[in-house]
């Protein structure tokens, strides 16, 4: 369970650690270093400033896949940059090759966010110009976001993946975000140095790239990260070193001993196998993340990376090791694999020196946390719950683990704001939100939080306007200016008509209902006149004049009968004609086209609002939380709005023991 701590300052929590785990580095690992994980320099500034030494490693977490997807794009080459929306790149993963301009982030709205506030989605969608898919992937698109994916069929590990191959797709994705970004500062008071560190960043990409050309994607980010820490501090950061997954975790007999390795040791070891491994299935058991058994007999919840194989899942029997990479490899065993030390060997004397062993999801943590502490941004690590239940699962069982808890950061960047000294131009959902194209940072800093508490409002207000006379008064009262007035002018006008002519039409079925009550006292006279007829048919002896004559008189009235009728059905069918070229008239028909026009007007009015309000609202919730590093130079090179962060950022220990 978190613990907020939150009459804790920063010193307290960091001087708790540096006490409680005097050896034990600070972990910071991001799979991207474009997004907010050099932002964690907030750590440092505070652990130096207050003279609580302690080494800081920031990492790279390049053991994992490069995003992959089959969506393609016309012209497009093997990496592309897509939008993350609700429809065509809904299941979109993306790692390693992320980015947000100014204010963006990779949420989007819902069809169901759309629907659970009252708008009409599919109505709209079936109606949309541009076709139903094309709508759907625009309206619920994520603003500011692209993720750069590979389009061909190799797996791609981030370790493994050559800069000639991937170093264009980086530098469109830089360029798309810093275009995106410099837009939104105004010139004259920012625009100018932001497009500097725009360019300082694109540059040391260039210059890494042309100095080194065989090297891999995680060594620009190695590269680059500690850049950015410095462009944050103001100098280079002091008892930091950079590294990554692959060489943190590179398994050999030498680094076997090492703490890091301790748990997977759990899985390994007779006595403590089967507790682990149902530890691990308990604790992922009702996600989405896989049980031991789907991967194969002897399957651990560990992976081996190989950097001419890639990655596949462990799996240890007693004769067998195997590891399921695309082309799986099977190594005899003479004897089983009792400990980490014996699958180092075994792995480094068939497969050679640089084998990385990585954790699942929820193993890699506690793998970690046996030597670093691990540093997440509050929003950061989707499993940490379920490795605290494996934790705790396996000390009931006696098994005593040595855990060091996460810090936790969190940061109140806009607020902080207030310290910046530039000019905003609002992009077009935070211009709908604030009321106004420009603002300043101070501004921003002060208001921001009520615009999004306003914008939720809103969410609620459109969701309980359900008449559209009533959605169209709002959005009328919203904006006076705007052609609404005339809009519901004209709805009150058709319907009015419709009223008119449903009248007409109430007044014509009227007298079909009397005609067809005419009519069946018609048929009943029919029957008695038969009745009788028939009646005066059985009892006649003989057939005199007079009989006769009664005889004639009944054909007459079942003659005359007949004829009413008849009479009576065309004038039904004369007055049904009549109400339904009222009701299917152009007169009618124009009406509904009007009401429908407007219906359509206002239901793509209420859609576009809630887009503009959710986009607002989870946007600038989440980035407040998870900044990407570049804003802060480039709206504030003073560093100001950097040490105005580092002043208000919260931090509190999560503990992977209950």
């Amino acid at each position: 369970m978190s613990q907020t701590h939150t009459d804790r300052t920063p010193q307290d929590v960091l001087a708790q650690l540096r006490s409680d785990y005097p050896k034990s580095p600070f972990l910071a690992l991001g799979q991207t270093v474009f997004w907010d994980e050099p932002v964690k320099a907030v750590l440092r500034r505070l652990l130096d400033q207050h003279h609580l030494g302690g080494e800081m490693v920031i990492g790279v977490h390049d053991t994992d896949y490069f995003a992959k997807t089959r969506v393609r794009r016309a012209g497009s080459g093997r990496f592309v940059l897509l939008p993350h929306n609700d429809g065509t790149t809904r299941d979109l993963w993306s790692a390693a090759g992320e980015i947000s301009a100014l204010f963006g982030n990779e949420s989007f709205p819902t069809r169901h966010d759309f629907v659970r506030y009252g708008a009409a989605f599919e109505r709209i969608a079936a109606v949309s110009p541009e076709g139903r898919q094309a709508f759907l992937d625009a309206i619920t698109e994520a603003w500011g976001w692209r993720g750069l994916v590979y389009t061909g069929s190799r797996d791609l590990i981030v370790h493994r993946l050559p800069l000639r191959e991937v170093g264009d797709g980086i530098l469109e994705m830089l360029t798309w975000a810093f275009e995106n970004t410099l837009p939104q500062i105004a010139p004259g008071c920012c625009q100018g140095e932001a497009r500097l560190i725009a360019e300082q960043i694109l540059e040391w990409c260039q210059e890494f790239r042309a100095a080194h050309p065989e090297q891999h994607l995680t060594h620009l980010f190695q590269y680059v990260l500690p850049k950015l820490y410095t462009l944050l501090l103001g100098h280079e950061p002091e008892h930091t070193r950079v590294d990554g997954t692959a060489h943190l975790l590179l398994l050999n007999p030498q680094s076997a001993g090492l703490p890091r390795f301790r748990f997977v040791d759990l899985f390994l070891q007779p006595a403590t196998r089967q507790i682990a491994m149902n530890a691990y299935n308990q604790a992922v058991a009702g996600s989405t993340i896989y049980t031991l058994d789907k991967f194969g007999a002897g399957a651990l919840p560990f992976d081996i990376v190989h950097p001419e194989r890639g990655r596949g899942t462990l799996r240890v029997t007693d004769r067998v090791l195997f590891v399921e990479t695309r082309q799986p490899v099977a190594i005899g065993l003479k004897q089983p694999i009792t400990s980490i030390q014996d699958l180092a060997e075994i792995l480094t004397r068939k497969l050679g020196d640089h084998v990385t062993l990585v954790g699942k999801a929820v193993t890699l943590v506690s793998m970690l946390a046996q030597e670093f502490i691990f540093v997440f941004n509050e929003e950061g690590s989707l499993y940490v719950k379920r490795t605290r239940q494996m934790n705790d699962t396996l000390r009931q069982h006696g098994i005593a683990l040595d855990m060091r808890p996460i810090l936790r950061v969190r940061y109140h960047t806009w607020d902080s704001l207030t310290v910046g000294k530039s000019t905003l131009r609002l992009v077009p959902h935070l211009e709908a939100a604030f009321g106004r194209q420009t603002i300043t940072t101070p501004e921003f800093a002060s208001s921001w939080k009520q615009v999004v508490e306003e914008q939720r409002h809103l969410c609620t207000r459109l969701a309980a306007l359900r008449k559209p006379l009533d959605l169209l008064g709002f959005l009328q009262e919203r904006d006076p200016v705007s052609p609404w007035e005339e809009r519901i002018a004209e709805y009150r006008d058709a319907k009015q008509t419709l009223l008119e002519l449903r009248q007409q039409g109430a007044a014509l079925q009227a007298e079909v209902s009397r005609c067809y009550e005419m009519l069946r006292e018609l048929r009943r006279a029919s029957l008695e006149v038969q009745t009788q007829q028939g009646e005066h048919f059985r009892n006649t002896r003989a057939w005199t004049p007079e009989a006769t004559a009664q005889r004639r008189r009944y054909v007459v009235l079942k003659e005359q009968t007949a004829q009413a009728k008849r009479t009576l059905l065309a004038r039904i069918n004369r007055l049904k004609s009549q109400r339904l070229q009222l009701e299917r008239g152009s007169e009618a028909l124009e009406a509904r086209a009007t009401l429908r026009r407007i219906e359509d007007q206002a239901e793509l009015a209420r859609l576009t609002m809630l887009r503009n309000a959710l986009l607002t609202t989870e946007g600038l919730t989440h980035t407040n939380h998870r900044p990407s590093a570049w804003w802060l130079p480039m709206l504030d090179t003073t560093g100001d709005w950097f040490r105005r962060v580092v002043e208000t950022t919260e931090l509190y220990t999560e503990p992977l023991l209950s």
